[in-house]
């Protein structure tokens, strides 16, 4: 029987412009780094954290709640790095126009 190591994460979107190209090209880039699966939710759509376009199509936006999810046998790890991106807010400069 296959055991399932299931976390999940409420991540808030602080960056101003939300995930746009550059936000998702890094998420999936550091999901790629784990063994576990990754999808991020928003409302009922989920999004594999692996594909820019999915991330994309989550139309997430400044304020915006995620839902982050990750099976496997590194999914405590995977967690910790995508909400540090988060929490970085993506080393985008806030105070650039």
């Amino acid at each position: 029987m296959k055991q399932n190591n299931i976390q999940t994460k409420e991540l808030l979107v602080l960056n101003r412009c939300g995930v746009h190209l550059r936000v998702a090209g890094m998420l999936a880039e550091k999901a790629k780094e784990f063994a576990a699966k990754l999808y991020i939710r928003k409302g009922s759509y989920s999004a594999d954290c692996r594909s820019v376009l999915d991330l994309l199509s989550l139309g997430a936006f400044q304020g915006d709640t995620l839902v982050v999810e990750a099976d496997g046998p590194d999914a405590d790890l995977a967690l910790n790095a995508i909400a540090s991106l988060f929490q970085a807010r993506f080393f985008e400069d806030e105070t650039a126009q």
